[in-house]
């Protein structure tokens, strides 16, 4: 209709009281021929973003077996090694998202079968009536009272798929009561989930230990070298978001000790703070830029500063299990009050893998510690060498840079067989 509309005001006789050269004519003429076919162009991408691409599959009823949702961009270092071994092993599969940008949506392959849910709350309702026998995403919450997506009822397998490396101690209450399966990173987590099940008399998930898909993707970024590596050391500062978080319990004089002992410092503070505290981030970014060896990262991706770091100062963020496990550095844990952590699972387990697991990949300190915060570093970087860090990342993690493929062989062996008992 755009296309007949456009050409009807191109062809229709009107008068024109103007005179125009015929050579200034012909290239008006393509420029607005051209815009037309790049309108038309757009318009077609968007659609195929919102309703899908029409699968030359020759039995489309395949790619409903199993279904992928993502809820954005953020996500693509978990979906991507899975996607390239499902293509890599000729399985069929839609694939949802509730990001219009995201990356996934370009990939063209008669194996994938790709939408856009659409925004928010349309976005939402859509998730929550597909129609897919076993539906794989990273998001918890599904079903839960309150929560914007609901369990489908024609979904047979919900599968819920780690995207850190921790048990559910930090997850909100219930997250996954709803969920079928789970592909857990490696053994350590299977005692939170059966303790919640038994507590709460659930039916027992089926657990299948795979690894960490994202894991594929950083773990050759341990292979990069900092070209620009000063002699002086890097300290990498990850703040989880909210009133847990370091950078709000800690402040910005424990930034000043580190500044006072002229180390370079990296601020990486969690995505969502730019959102829900971004005020607060914006006052203490004001209050660090006359410090002449601080920096800000607001990059989607983490490695390129933890490459340069040689310490990473954290609270309870999961990003330190990433950066030692794929690095092979140190990690100083300072301590959070854990009733600024009210309403999740941690509540309702008798013991938390990560007090004990953060204790092998580096020194846990309080407040007063912070002041002799330069031997704490010095001491971390001599006693936690990357093989000992390196034995505890192959204790915890299975398939360390091949989950991807696991993840495949599972669809292959159990899934697309019904096999989840």
């Amino acid at each position: 209709m755009i296309l007949i509309f456009v050409l009807w005001l191109l062809l229709s006789p009107a008068t024109v009281y103007a005179y125009l050269d015929p050579g200034s004519g012909a290239v008006l003429v393509n420029i607005i021929i051209a815009g037309i076919a790049a309108l038309l162009y757009s318009f077609k991408n968007v659609i195929l973003r919102l309703f899908g691409k029409n699968s030359p599959i020759k039995d489309q009823a395949n790619t409903k077996q199993i279904g992928i949702l993502s809820e954005g961009t953020q996500y693509s270092a978990t979906f991507q090694p899975i996607i390239n071994a499902f293509l890599e092993h000729k399985i069929p599969f839609s694939y949802y998202t509730l990001d219009i940008d995201d990356p996934a949506l370009t990939i063209d392959n008669e194996l994938m079968d790709s939408h856009f849910l659409g925004f928010k709350k349309w976005g939402f309702s859509r998730a929550s009536i597909l129609k897919v026998d076993n539906l794989l995403c990273t998001t918890p919450n599904i079903g839960v009272s309150g929560y914007p997506i609901k369990k489908s009822p024609d979904i047979k397998n919900l599968i819920h798929i780690f995207h850190s490396i921790n048990d559910l101690a930090m997850y909100k209450k219930g997250s996954l009561d709803n969920y079928d399966t789970v592909l857990m990173v490696g053994p350590f987590q299977e005692k939170s989930i059966r303790e919640l099940e038994t507590k709460r008399n659930l039916k027992l998930k089926k657990l299948v230990s795979v690894g960490l898909p994202y894991l594929d993707v950083y773990s050759e970024s341990n292979n990069k070298d900092d070209k620009n590596k000063e002699s002086q050391k890097t300290i990498l500062i990850g703040s989880s978001w909210g009133d847990k978080g370091l950078l709000k319990v800690y402040g910005i004089d424990f930034i000043k000790q580190l500044v006072a002992y002229d180390y370079n410092v990296i601020i990486r503070p969690h995505p969502q703070s730019y959102t829900s505290e971004r005020d607060f981030i914006k006052k203490l970014k004001n209050e660090t830029k006359y410090l002449h060896n601080v920096l800000w990262d607001d990059s989607i991706s983490p490695v390129e500063s933890m490459v340069k770091a040689d310490i990473l100062i954290s609270d309870t963020s999961s990003l330190r299990f990433d950066f030692a496990f794929i690095f092979n550095k140190p990690v100083i844990t300072l301590q959070i009050n854990t009733e600024l952590m009210p309403g999740y699972e941690r509540d309702d387990l008798s013991s938390i893998w990560m007090e004990e697991a953060e204790k092998k990949i580096g020194p846990i300190i309080n407040k007063e510690s912070i002041y002799n915060i330069n031997g704490i570093i010095e001491k971390a970087i001599e006693e936690f060498h990357p093989n000992r860090i390196i034995n505890f990342r192959n204790e915890t993690v299975v398939n360390y840079g091949k989950a991807g493929e696991a993840i495949a062989e599972y669809f292959s062996d159990y899934a697309l067989k019904g096999d989840n008992d």
